[in-house]
C-alpha cells in the first residue's frame, strides 16, 4: 500500500513546479466541493470565492504550496515505523482545531486530494493506487482528528 502511494507521488513530483500546480488544483477542488469553507482560510480574505485573483495571490500560493509540501513530507515518512509521521499529524490536527476545522472538513480534503490525483495521474491512477491513497489518507485524517479532539478537550 505505502509503496503504491510513494511511487505514484514520484510521478506527481516530476511535474514542473508540482507544489504550485497540484496545490492550486487541490484548493480549487476543495472550494468546488465545499464553497462554505472559503472563509475559514486567512488567504481568502479580500477575495471573492472562486475568483482568479484569489488563485493568483501570493497568500494563496504560499498556503497551497505548504499543503503540498506537507503531503510530500507525509509520503516521505511512510515507513514500517509510522511514529514520526503520527506525531506530526497529531500536532497538525491540534493546529487545525484552532482554525475551526471539523471532522467533516477532513472528508472534503480527502475527496479533493483523490480527485486531484485522479486528474493528475490519469490512467496511472488505477483502482489499486486509488485504494492505497484512500487508506493512507484515512490514517492521516483519523490521526489529525484525534489531535484536534484533544485540543478541543483542553
Amino acid at each position: 500500500m505505502a509503496a503504491q502511494v510513494i511511487e505514484s507521488w514520484k510521478i506527481v513530483k516530476a511535474i514542473d513546479k508540482y507544489d504550485e500546480v497540484i496545490g492550486e488544483m487541490l484548493f480549487r477542488r476543495i472550494f468546488e466541493i465545499a464553497p462554505e469553507v472559503h472563509g475559514m482560510f486567512r488567504f481568502t480574505r479580500d477575495f471573492e470565492p472562486g475568483s482568479e485573483e484569489l488563485y493568483q495571490s501570493e497568500r494563496f500560493m504560499t498556503h497551497a504550496m505548504g499543503v503540498i509540501q506537507t503531503v510530500d513530507t507525509a509520503v516521505s515518512l511512510l515507513a514500517p515505523d509510522l511514529d514520526p509521521l503520527i506525531e506530526i499529524l497529531h500536532d497538525l490536527g491540534t493546529k487545525h482545531a484552532q482554525y475551526g476545522a471539523l471532522p467533516a472538513h477532513y472528508a472534503v480534503v480527502g475527496r479533493a486530494l483523490i480527485d486531484t490525483l485522479d486528474k493528475t495521474l490519469g490512467d496511472k491512477f488505477t483502482s489499486e493506487i486509488k485504494t492505497a491513497w484512500a487508506r493512507i489518507y484515512d490514517i492521516v485524517s483519523t490521526t489529525m482528528i484525534e489531535g484536534a479532539e484533544e485540543a478541543y478537550e483542553d
